[in-house]
């Protein structure tokens, strides 16, 4: 190897071998890194790769020598530390709309970003209850797809997919393709949901991105919100409590009840006490089977106290899943 080529390739290999061996807490020596120069066809004495360091230094590359014996050089001041790449590695492994091969790709592809030492902390497995991931694969194609035709204000094209009882998928309206202007990709419950413009009924509609099937941009430019629509308002409308009439209702709570409370409604929540042992906290929800699902998991641990037409819709719910169950048993 000629000399400046040979020169090029021994600081390029330095720094490959500091971005992959070490981090701010353990570092390389100087034997490792004679050894593995050595090891990739390159001869070198420790002065020029002392030149070397410092010229990576001069060059912005934070490379430190740490206390040990003997002494070890450590790159500094990654892009990402240790706890955003766990965090990253968490929401990847926790999200339902990535399949279990996509996610195994994008572990790898995280614990490139940190040392081989680094690298093992993130391999340790979290445990997430009843975690279910995709069967579709091209998610991260679809919502490439989706992001694009939003920057680019264009519609877009798919077949929407349902599963059958012998869980297979068919499409839904015999495989006809919808016609969306999309506006937003929202991220709920760890399912991707695209809102949009659904042209066949002329409304707001949402659809689960892991559904879509043959998302294609169209040439046709994006239909304009409905006047009077507030797309924030409508996801946190349709993602809080999953639509219905909007109220603001006063709920009554045993004491231990206030964390579900607070990170259900937020820390702006209103609350009162109400006596020793319950406190009032005053809400905006949607009303649905969805909300009355939420108050029911406390079971008489939470009320409904106004509107007393809402307590008295509670109630009918109530009785008609009751009267349901019964029917079903008997």
């Amino acid at each position: 190897m000629a000399g400046n080529e040979h020169s090029r390739a021994k600081i390029l290999h330095i720094l490959k071998f500091l971005y992959q061996r070490s981090d701010d807490e353990r570092g390389v020596t100087m034997a490792e890194i004679l050894a593995y120069l050595e090891a990739n066809g390159i001869t070198a004495e420790r002065k020029s790769i002392y030149r070397d360091i410092a010229m990576l230094k001069e060059c912005g590359i934070e490379i430190e020598k740490n206390c040990r014996k003997p002494v070890e050089y450590c790159l500094m001041n990654r892009i990402f530390d240790i706890a955003e790449l766990r965090l990253l590695a968490d929401a990847v492994q926790s999200a339902n709309f990535i399949s279990e091969a996509m996610t195994e790709t994008l572990l790898r592809k995280i614990e490139t970003l940190t040392s081989s030492r680094s690298a093992g902390i993130l391999k340790r497995q979290l445990h997430f209850a009843g975690r279910v991931k995709t069967h579709n694969e091209h998610v991260r194609y679809t919502t490439a797809t989706i992001q694009e035709a939003i920057h680019e204000g264009r519609r877009i094209h798919f077949k929407y997919m349902d599963y059958d009882l012998s869980k297979g998928i068919c499409p839904r309206r015999g495989g006809s393709a919808y016609e969306v202007s999309p506006y937003a990709l929202v991220w709920n419950d760890d399912n991707y949901y695209l809102v949009g413009y659904y042209e066949r009924r002329g409304q707001i509609n949402v659809f689960r991105v892991d559904r879509m099937k043959s998302v294609e941009k169209a040439d046709l430019e994006v239909a304009p919100q409905p006047k009077g629509f507030s797309l924030p308002d409508f996801i946190e409308t349709k993602f809080g409590m999953y639509g219905g009439e909007r109220l603001s209702l006063d709920l009554r709570f045993t004491n231990d009840l206030i964390n579900p409370v607070l990170d259900r409604f937020g820390m702006k929540t209103p609350i009162i006490r109400d006596d020793d042992e319950h406190f009032i906290a005053h809400v905006e929800a949607s009303i649905s089977p969805v909300f009355f699902s939420w108050i029911f998991q406390f079971g008489d641990r939470a009320q409904i106290v106004k509107p007393a037409r809402i307590a008295e819709d509670y109630v009918d719910f109530l009785s008609s899943t009751l009267k349901s169950m019964k029917k079903a048993t008997e």
